[in-house]
């Protein structure tokens, strides 16, 4: 047999280098609408994380407000009202305003989604935290004794 009867008793065989352009379309069609599902939940999973970070870190920081205050004993009389940073020095030194760096170790990210403000006076405090970006669950709030509940966003 030589190589020129072998040729032509072969089959013609057509050969694909690529996708076709239907199939080009559907893989993108399929992308697309796998995208425009998961981006809208991927950033409500984000602040629903963001949410219950600051959650844990509010409660965290009413326990170590009320061990600074049983650790002052009856020497302040006040505890509550230097809580608030009017200064922006990172110290407490008001009643009412955005919470103190010190005592209460806010990590940078609950406080870069959340303004963390204190209502204090001598009976106790409240802290606050009002979203930075636009929420429909409104503001969270704890009090002296822990009780956590929802205000309205206004």
């Amino acid at each position: 047999m030589t190589d020129t009867q072998t040729s032509s008793a072969a089959p013609a065989r057509r050969v694909h280098d690529g996708f076709t352009l239907i199939e080009l379309m559907l893989v993108l069609a399929l992308i697309t609408l796998l995208m425009w599902i998961a981006v809208p939940r991927y950033g409500l999973q984000q602040a629903h994380g963001r949410s219950a970070a600051m959650r844990l870190e509010l409660s965290a920081c009413v326990q170590t407000l009320h061990g600074l205050a049983l650790a002052a004993g009856s020497d302040e009389d006040s505890p509550w009202v230097t809580l608030a940073d009017s200064s922006g020095d990172g110290v407490g030194d008001a009643a009412e305003g955005p919470l103190a760096q010190a005592p209460c170790d806010i990590s940078a990210g609950t406080r870069g989604s959340y303004d963390i403000r204190v209502i204090g006076n001598e009976a106790g405090f409240e802290l606050q935290a009002h979203p930075q970006f636009p929420s429909d669950v409104g503001v969270y709030a704890v009090d002296h004794f822990g009780r956590q509940h929802w205000l309205d966003a206004s």
